[in-house]
């Protein structure tokens, strides 16, 4: 898998070329949002500088809208393009939050968004929600009503330490962030961390333009193997393996089901269940009887013939006579 970040201006002003020398290989920059009951547009005060300053060290760059429901989502499509300008290297991508709505109101929300801003970049949008968002609000009133949102590719927000989990319409997932607290040379603040499920050839034949695929970056880069799970943060000296291929998935083999003999073979006597069933148990009591004969001296066809109330031969072996105590 390949690690990449997403910043805004909450990490400040970001050392490109440290966070290159870092491994970082893509980044998702906040480019516009229109904040809560407001109609002003906000735009992120370091977008530019960001998405600079990725392109200057090599790293493939994204921008994202923060989306809004009280605002017209072809609008916020619009004026969010025009913010950018060319997306030149990574599809544009919406953020997915908070809402205002739910259900089918939303669906046709954000799906008037993806379309709109495809119309006009001539890219496939990314969608970047969690779970924890997406099935209450998007499936609030049936989940096939998120069943357009399958043609689109998901980054997912997932804080785990295990795989993420399957978001519906979707049957797997294309970037992970995978913790809010990452730690990377550039970056003085906490960064988002992600991860890209594929190889860096995969990520460029699929999210790259096919003349930008080579232009300004560098190809064949080895990429990450990571070994176990991810971190939550990265320290400058990243602990891991290096590999020109990328990881591949564990083998599994079919497991041979070895011959095992019984470890208690049934008696020969008994040629069925229902003859088994048939059979008396040897009971208890029989074994204390038959404990008893031997002290006695007695054969068991003695003791069949001189048999003794069960309650007199109990009381007689586990019950000592009073007048033989000392």
């Amino acid at each position: 898998m390949i690690p990449g970040i997403d910043v805004s201006h909450w990490q400040g002003v970001i050392d490109w070329q440290e966070v290159k020398r870092s491994g970082v290989k893509f980044a998702f920059i906040k480019a516009t949002e229109f904040p809560d009951r407001k109609t002003t547009l906000f735009i992120d005060e370091h977008y530019k500088a960001n998405i600079e300053g990725a392109k200057q060290s090599g790293i493939y760059w994204g921008a994202y809208h923060f989306f809004r429901t009280h605002i017209d989502p072809v609008i916020q499509a619009q004026v969010f393009c025009e913010t950018v300008g060319t997306f030149d290297s990574l599809p544009p991508v919406l953020d997915l939050e908070v809402a205002g709505c739910k259900g089918s109101k939303l669906n046709s929300k954000i799906s008037s968004f993806l379309k709109e801003t495809e119309r006009i970049t001539n890219r496939k949008p990314i969608i970047y929600t969690s779970g924890g968002f997406w099935r209450p609000y998007l499936t609030y009133e049936k989940r096939t009503d998120t069943d357009w949102a399958s043609e689109y590719p998901l980054w997912i927000a997932q804080y785990t330490t295990t795989w993420p989990s399957l978001c519906y319409p979707w049957v797997g997932w294309d970037f992970w962030q995978f913790t809010d607290k990452g730690k990377i040379p550039g970056i003085k603040a906490h960064v988002d961390m992600n991860w890209f499920n594929g190889s860096l050839k995969v990520l460029q034949e699929r999210f790259l333009p096919s003349n930008k695929e080579n232009a300004g970056y560098e190809v064949g880069e080895v990429e990450y193997q990571t070994s176990g799970e991810p971190s939550s943060e990265i320290s400058s000296q990243p602990s891991i393996e290096l590999s020109n291929e990328p990881p591949s998935q564990p083998s599994i083999q079919p497991s041979i089901q070895p011959s095992i003999e019984p470890l208690i073979q049934p008696s020969s006597e008994y040629s069925s269940e229902s003859e088994i069933e048939q059979k008396p148990l040897f009971r208890f009591l029989d074994f204390l009887k038959l404990l008893f004969a031997l002290k006695n001296k007695k054969t068991p066809a003695q003791e069949k013939q001189n048999m003794i109330p069960v309650e007199d031969w109990i009381r007689d072996y586990f019950f000592v006579d009073s007048n033989s105590k000392k």
